[in-house]
């Protein structure tokens, strides 16, 4: 059971149409990479926008933890960032490409 049953973050519409929750998670390397925390903020705090980037290197276990809360992947806005070698048109498309193949998702909210 959930300790904060009715918590449920507030979502600002983007021009395309889609909206976005207001407050992310963010996964950077600064401090750590928390399996247990993901997991917690998703399955027992309503949180469902995670933040990150190549650069963090947690890519693949962020993924674990999505999958192992249990929510479908349409419930989780994802944000990640591309890192500066990554720049240009092919080489942004491979990258993002392969943090989707390490995630095990098909597509990032933002990137």
């Amino acid at each position: 059971m959930s300790l904060f049953p009715d918590l449920s973050c507030p979502k600002v519409s983007l021009s395309n149409g889609l909206q976005i929750p207001i407050l992310g998670l963010g996964t950077s390397y600064h401090g750590g990479y928390s399996h247990e925390a993901i997991v917690y903020a998703l399955t027992d705090c309503g949180m469902r926008h995670i933040d990150t980037a190549k650069r963090y290197g947690c890519e693949e276990n962020l993924g674990k933890a999505i999958k192992e809360s249990g929510l479908p992947r349409s419930d989780v806005w994802i944000t990640n960032k591309l890192w500066h070698a990554d720049y240009g048109y092919k080489s942004a498309k491979a990258a993002c490409l392969k943090s989707c193949s390490l995630m095990g998702v098909q597509y990032f909210g933002a990137y």
